[in-house]
């Protein structure tokens, strides 16, 4: 018969984005369509080695060991605030001493049916209105409503264990996606308003870290003769998921470019002044095709229907997206998800412990090269809707011909197609002889000439309009490229961003003094946000979660 672990172990393999045992395997979704829900959390697999004879348990049963977790899923400084100072948003820690569990803050609620277990859910107005409201905002939690969970066990018999994140029942299970109470799609653990912070070089910057979750346990009981002593090298398990990283930032520029197309739109002809402009540009070309027979008159009647702008305004409504940066005219916004940065995928679940999410010079060259083209592509795609807007705008016409001074009769002209149509020459006007017989090249002159008049009243007005909006709009976007890739640099040079965070294991570079962890205590973090040069005004944690440490009463 397979174990709880075992049958977890063997669905994880089955989905490759189901996170393994986080916090003695319990499994975190990342995708917003997969909700995994285990029991794991109640597995109490923790005995080792030989029993031996006279043992007061083993490491599951004894009771001879004290022990710490704690859960905590925001903590850090913001704008020089200690966030553990601030009522509601401490953390969850359970301390196990004397065979006794108890929890801090002392509101926290006792799990049903697991013991020395306890949850403590941090309300999303926690914050309230203190200052670090001004760097920094919640997002919702699971579905709009629940809380984000912190999660702790701590047993005498010599385990510990704790999780952080957006838990959906006592079980310890989590729901990084939100479905499992109807969202739709993932929800955000937090938004740094980073203009708030260092408003002089990241102005409009901010960064949106989405659903996290964090899990660590320890077993600090080893069996040596038999008999339960404290582990030299206890089993740790660690575990964390990030649904996604963002960094988005104004474009004032951007923006611009849709009140100055909107603009240009609105000047464009009306229906009725290019029906008139049609009117006589077809009386000018016959009397010029048909001049060699004399004084002509013509009676025109013409319609030209409503130029329909609503797929060129979508050019601009809809985001634009090319590698890892997504262009939003709308919002006037561009934003960077820094895990499809190239050739990295931060966010993935087990990668190394205080891996690094940074802008290298060849990230910072590629992403200025992606919004380059894209905000190049705005001009050429607003060109090519206009076009085809132009191209499908309906023509009809008649013109009827009498010649002064013959008495033979009259002819006329009827007219019924698209620009684009009389621009391709897939239709012709047609020339009826109402008693009047023209020539084979007087009917070609009149022909061509109709022609002509079609397309240079009609289609030419609305492509004054799309010339002059692309020349308009060429400084605009050059503004546009310079402030993205100003903002894109300086957050590159200003802000330190990592996952997996775990103090005990080896940091690239200078490790940061905040980046600690007591002795024994085996702590992770989802995500760690700092400013490199300022760390008290930004160094915040996102779903921690640490087991430890584990001590050996004897009594």
């Amino acid at each position: 018969m397979k174990t709880a672990r075992e049958n977890l172990l063997r669905r994880g393999a089955r989905n490759p984005l189901t996170s393994v045992a986080i916090a003695a395997a319990a499994a975190v979704s990342l995708v917003a369509t997969t909700t995994v829900t285990t029991a794991a959390w109640v597995d109490n697999e923790w005995a080792g080695g030989s029993v031996g004879v006279g043992s007061p348990g083993d490491c599951s049963t004894n009771t001879l060991f004290s022990g710490q977790a704690s859960a905590t899923q925001l903590s850090g400084r913001v704008l020089g605030t200690d966030l553990n100072s601030i009522a509601g948003v401490e953390g969850l820690t359970v301390t196990n001493a004397g065979g006794a569990a108890s929890p801090q803050p002392l509101s926290a609620t006792p799990v049903t049916g697991i013991p020395d277990a306890f949850i403590s859910k941090l309300p999303v107005p926690a914050l309230g209105t203190n200052p670090v409201t001004v760097g920094l905002g919640l997002g919702v939690p699971v579905g709009g409503l629940g809380t984000y969970t912190q999660w702790a066990q701590a047993q005498d018999s010599g385990q510990a264990r704790a999780a952080a994140g957006l838990v959906t029942d006592q079980s310890g299970a989590v729901d990084v996606g939100g479905t499992a109470t109807g969202a739709a799609t993932a929800p955000q653990s937090a938004t740094v308003r980073l203009d708030n912070l260092v408003p002089a070089s990241l102005a409009g910057v901010s960064l949106d870290v989405g659903a996290v979750a964090s899990s660590a346990s320890v077993q600090g009981c080893d069996l040596v003769n038999g008999w339960p002593t404290l582990a030299a090298n206890p089993a740790v398990t660690r575990e964390y998921g990030v649904a996604s990283l963002n960094l988005g930032t104004n474009v004032p520029a951007a923006e611009s470019i849709i009140s100055t197309t909107n603009a240009a739109l609105g000047s464009m002809p009306t229906p009725q002044v290019l029906q008139q402009n049609l009117i006589s540009a077809l009386g000018q070309a016959v009397q010029n095709a048909l001049a060699p027979l004399g004084l002509v008159k013509t009676t025109t009647s013409a319609d030209v229907g409503a130029v329909n702008l609503d797929e060129v305004r979508k050019v601009l409504t809809q985001p634009q997206a090319r590698g890892a940066v997504t262009l939003n005219l709308g919002a006037g916004r561009l934003n960077v998800d820094l895990a499809k940065l190239p050739g990295k995928d931060p966010l993935a679940n087990g990668r190394d412990p205080n891996t690094p999410v940074f802008l290298t010079e060849a990230d910072i060259t590629q992403l200025q090269a992606d919004a380059r083209a894209l905000l190049a592509q705005i001009t050429t795609h607003l060109r090519t809707a206009v076009d085809a807007v132009i191209a499908s705008a309906t023509v009809t016409a008649s013109v009827e011909v009498p010649l002064t001074g013959v008495s033979l009769g009259s002819t006329r002209i009827e007219i019924a197609g698209s620009v684009g149509q009389f621009r391709a020459g897939t239709v012709q006007p047609t020339v009826i002889p109402l008693g009047l017989n023209l020539s084979s090249p007087l009917t070609s002159l009149l022909v061509n000439g109709v022609v002509s008049a079609v397309t240079n009243s009609v289609a030419v007005p609305l492509d004054t309009v799309v010339s002059n909006l692309e020349a308009t709009l060429a400084p605009i976007v050059a503004g546009a490229l310079t402030d993205a890739g100003t903002v894109v640099t300086a957050f590159g040079s200003l802000v330190s961003i990592h996952v997996n965070v775990q103090p005990d294991k080896p940091w690239q570079g200078v490790k940061p003094g905040d980046v600690s962890a007591r002795a024994g205590e085996y702590k992770v973090s989802a995500v760690r946000v700092g400013l490199i040069n300022q760390p008290g005004l930004l160094t915040l944690y996102l779903g921690t979660s640490a087991a430890g440490p584990v001590s050996y009463r004897s009594s």
